[in-house]
């Protein structure tokens, strides 16, 4: 099973960075920001993370333009929902079980979430 929505964190890092920069920008102003960031990132490295999103069907480019396909919530659900189908069999209520049953959840918390599953009945 492929797992699209799993990046390395120097791929999360340039998705980072897009989401910063507005989701689209330059392949030439996006190396600038990593190398105002700290990072000595040389060319070749941007593209080759760069190559990886674009198979995984998270960034396109076009023209040396770089853009994010996913905003940042929308990356985290269908990150979430993979690891979930993969995990707990694709079933959220596993998923909730488990968690809860490692860290427990405040009473607030409890709350939030039963107030949260009222609303997405309606």
């Amino acid at each position: 099973m492929r797992h699209k929505y799993n990046v390395s964190e120097a791929e999360y890092e340039v998705l980072d960075m897009l989401w910063k920069c507005g989701g689209e920008i330059k392949q030439t102003e996006l190396l600038k920001e990593f190398e105002l960031a700290g990072k000595g990132w040389k060319r070749q490295t941007l593209n080759t993370l760069i190559s990886r999103l674009e198979e995984k069907e998270v960034v396109e480019r076009e023209n040396r333009i770089v853009k994010s396909l996913l905003t940042r919530e929308k990356f985290y659900n269908l990150q979430m929902q993979e690891n979930i189908d993969l995990m707990y069999g694709g079933k959220l209520s596993s998923f909730f079980a488990a968690f809860t049953a490692q860290e427990g959840i405040s009473r607030e918390e409890a709350e939030e979430i039963l107030r949260i599953l009222e609303q997405s009945r309606k």
